[in-house]
């Protein structure tokens, strides 16, 4: 009986982990291979995507997968700040934005 509120103690104890990651929206197809230039790393993906490879967000050699995917679609090869929760190396994204280069 003791270990069975133990047990349930910790499921409800248990959080997932919110994030705020900085990366590029890439395809599974590819994951975190160098595509070359942002052009033709955007290309790629796009491509990859229309094909029907899922989205994934790179965070280095990091590579999420993605629970929302239409969330994400429209920034494929795109470099981009995220917030979502993590779980188990799959990201349900909350907010994304793109990050643009800074002017010089």
């Amino acid at each position: 009986m003791i270990m069975m509120i133990l047990s349930a103690g910790a499921l409800f104890s248990f959080r997932l982990a919110d994030e705020h990651l900085t990366g590029y929206i890439g395809d599974a197809k590819c994951g975190a291979s160098d595509m070359g230039s942002p052009e033709a790393r955007a290309t790629c993906v796009k491509k990859c995507i229309k094909g029907g490879s899922d989205a994934v967000l790179v965070v280095g050699d990091k590579v999420y997968k993605i629970a929302n995917q239409k969330a994400v679609l429209k920034y494929a090869g795109k470099n981009v700040s995220v917030d979502g929760t993590v779980d188990n190396g799959t990201i349900t994204v909350t907010k994304i934005a793109e990050d643009k280069p800074a002017k010089s």
